[in-house]
């Protein structure tokens, strides 16, 4: 099972491998706090910052990104997660609070997509 919530959120049993993927290490939190960190599964500084900044619409921004994630590295994490999903709880965590327009939802359907 492969699910998504914000590091700021508490940890909870059924979260499994906890898998923090962002860019930038999150103001405040403890590195108990997560199991792994992946900055290979974030979106580049550049394409973070175009978003932020409102130079391209969250459209784009996807777009973008999933084009990012087509790289080795990318590709071999997403699989190494969606092999541990098929038996195993597994959490990916952005420091974004709110649900909408975050890549951790991009991450959770292309570890799905590989299950």
């Amino acid at each position: 099972m492969i699910k998504t919530k914000s590091i700021y959120e508490p940890k909870s049993k059924d979260d499994g491998l906890r898998v923090l993927i962002t860019r930038y290490y999150p103001r405040g939190v403890k590195k108990e706090h997560f199991d792994e960190w992946k900055r290979e599964l974030a979106p580049s500084r550049e394409l973070l910052k175009s978003y932020k900044i409102g130079e391209i619409t969250w459209k784009q921004f996807e777009r973008e990104f999933l084009k990012q994630m087509n790289g080795q590295d990318s590709t071999k994490m997403i699989q190494r997660l969606s092999h541990i999903a098929k038996n195993n709880s597994v959490t990916l965590l952005c420091y974004e609070k709110k649900e909408n327009n975050c890549h951790r939802h991009l991450i959770h359907d292309l570890v799905l997509n590989q299950i």
